[in-house]
């Protein structure tokens, strides 16, 4: 037992004089040693996947660049450093300070991008300076670039440099300092699809951070290609007829869901935020008061104007207030007066006796005045919503919104007030606190079109392995919900629409395409900072409907006259025909022209309604 206590003693004597030579004694030498070289990982970041259109045009794609890397921890000389990068890059010395400072506290040995896409000048000073910068080197990435500029921004998105809180979202994902990823649009929601696999470089540096050798390298793998609905040709067509107005269009087939273009107007060029947006551009972007960053497709919220008199139609007859059966009437002399208050009708000398069908075909507002009150709100809410209205189409982009479709329970909780029949005489026509996408706004036409269903909209067509050109996933319809209305009153809401195209007292004619059958309806929601919001729906062909669209121009003016002729024209591209030509200037808006009233009618005609002040 001694003879073991002696030996363990012995070796911990050895191990202790052992360390006291290697770290007392010895500590100078491997100091010197370790600052002599070390180890640094270089990442080489991958190339994102390409986009494309459903024909295979390249929308996003990659192109070589430099850009300087700095990493805080291999700072020699911070100050002298820094201010000999501020000469040559010509930024102020303070921003690199702020940028650099906040890393070496916490992500010291993480390269700092501090530019991309740096000019061979600036590449040539960095070289030569190399050794008095010691921790900077320069290296050679892949750099988005959307080679059709403005087309399609808002669907594309942007891609910026990773920040604090996209790190502490993505933790989970594998993201690391200094990666790119998308911010918005399809960048953003297909990120994990677009982004790749970095590789890098391990390589051993010397004490002033000059490569000594490279020890290992591992291949970046690119992103998959992510390919979209949309086809490009419609979707220029569809920018170049909205031209400098401020709107939306989205083109649709309504079978399946797919996004075939959308549109907002103004929108901006995504390649100025792809090696970091100055302050002045990015300034100009969000105090533009046209909004160009925003995607009015789906975050633009507008009274749906008389587009929305096909939900008031249905909830009628779902209701029982009307039937299709007898010729129901209601009397327009141009100005309906409930107790005190004058309602009017964009015909001031009034659509005389009118029916329900003449009712939609020449978009007459008293008509629908009279039956909104007699259907109540509450189930032109109910029918609102079977129809996606008051709620996200789950497309696939970011920062949709939902919209509002209104109810006494709505006013009551929100505005403190009572549910008044003049909100109810508003809201039949698409107005009062009504507000709705345009995106909302065409699912609701294709739930008419598909017989009550509504496909979710998607952008995303396939994905596809860029090295073997294999299907990787390809996008099928989903039901995103279907409305439980009779399918005769669909039936008869498609017929309607269709006599609203090919009727000669229809307000859509100027969408008639020859040889196609039309179903569309007209808007002109009203509008308190302007003119008149022009909108315009429609699907076609209407007996098998392949494609359905919205257009919608801000402070337009009617519907008929701006709005159905950008239809029209996006129609006949979808359908394979020739695109009229079109005048960029439409013509400026007028008031309908104006008839008689007509002779009261023989058939049965109900009495203008005298409603409760409640729940109308």
């Amino acid at each position: 037992m001694d003879g073991l206590f002696a030996v363990i003693t012995i070796a911990f004597t050895i191990i202790f004089f052992k360390l006291f030579y290697m770290q007392i004694l010895s500590y100078p030498y491997y100091r010197a040693l370790s600052n002599t070289n070390s180890l640094r990982l270089i990442p080489e970041r991958a190339p994102r996947g390409i986009i494309t259109d459903r024909n295979g045009e390249v929308l996003a794609t990659n192109v070589p660049t430099y850009s300087l890397f700095l990493v805080p921890a291999e700072l020699k000389t911070y100050e002298s450093t820094l201010v000999r990068l501020s000469q040559i890059l010509e930024e102020p010395l303070a921003d690199l300070e702020t940028l650099v400072e906040g890393r070496r506290r916490t992500r010291k040995f993480e390269p700092i991008r501090l530019q991309s896409h740096l000019d061979p000048d600036t590449v040539a000073q960095i070289e030569e300076n190399r050794v008095r910068l010691p921790g900077v080197y320069i290296q050679m990435e892949p750099e988005r670039y959307y080679p059709h500029g403005e087309l399609a921004s808002h669907i594309m998105g942007n891609i910026g440099e990773i920040s604090e809180d996209d790190l502490i979202r993505l933790k989970d994902n594998g993201y690391n300092v200094g990666d790119w990823v998308g911010k918005k649009g399809v960048e953003r929601t297909y990120d994990r699809v677009l982004r790749g696999e970095n590789g890098g470089v391990q390589v051993e540096v010397d004490a002033s951070g000059v490569q000594r050798r490279t020890l290992a390298y591992k291949d970046p793998v690119q992103g998959q290609t992510l390919v979209l609905s949309i086809d490009w040709k419609l979707q220029k067509l569809a920018e170049d007829l909205l031209g400098d107005q401020v709107g939306a269009a989205v083109v649709t087939n309504p079978q399946t869901g797919e996004i075939l273009a959308m549109v907002s107007k103004p929108n901006y060029d995504p390649n100025s935020f792809v090696s970091g947006i100055s302050y002045k551009e990015w300034n100009g972007l969000l105090k533009d008061p046209n909004h160009p960053l925003e995607n009015r497709a789906i975050q633009g919220q507008y009274p749906p104007g008389s587009i929305f008199k096909l939900v008031t139609t249905l909830a009628a007859l779902e209701e029982g207030v009307i039937n299709l059966t007898k010729n129901t009437v209601f009397l327009c002399r141009g100005i309906y007066w409930y107790k005190t208050w004058p309602y009017r009708c964009d015909k001031t000398t009034g659509h005389g006796w009118v029916n329900l069908e003449r009712a939609i075909v020449e978009s007459c507002d008293i008509f629908f005045y009279q039956l909104g009150l007699q259907v109540k709100v509450d189930k032109i809410y109910h029918v609102a919503r079977q129809f996606g209205l008051g709620s996200k189409t789950r497309v696939d982009l970011d920062s949709e919104v939902a919209g509002l479709v209104p109810n006494p329970r709505w006013k009551e909780a929100t505005q403190h007030m009572p549910w008044f029949p003049g909100n109810t005489i508003q809201m039949s026509i698409g107005q009062s606190y009504l507000l709705a996408t345009p995106l909302q706004m065409l699912d609701a036409t294709s739930g008419y079109a598909m017989n009550g269903k509504i496909y979710r909209p998607h952008l995303l067509y396939k994905v596809i392995d860029p090295n073997t050109g294999r299907t990787l996933f390809e996008k099928q319809p989903e039901v995103l919900q279907e409305a439980d209305v009779d399918p005769k009153y669909l039936a008869f809401i498609r017929a309607t629409m269709e006599k609203v195209v090919s009727s000669d007292s229809g307000t859509g004619k100027k969408a008639r395409i020859a040889g196609i059958r039309v179903a569309g309806k007209t808007g002109t929601s009203e509008n308190p900072h302007g003119d008149a919001h022009s909108w315009f729906t429609a699907f076609a062909p209407a007996e098998d409907p392949k494609v359905a669209v919205i257009v919608i121009v801000e402070n337009g003016g009617y519907g008929a006259i701006v709005s159905a002729p950008i239809a029209k024209r996006l129609m006949e591209q979808s359908l394979g025909q020739d695109v009229t030509p079109w005048q960029m200037t439409p013509t400026p808006s007028t008031t309908p022209g104006a008839t008689p009233l007509a002779t009261p009618p023989a058939t049965p005609v109900v009495a203008e309604p005298t409603p409760t002040a409640k729940g109308q």
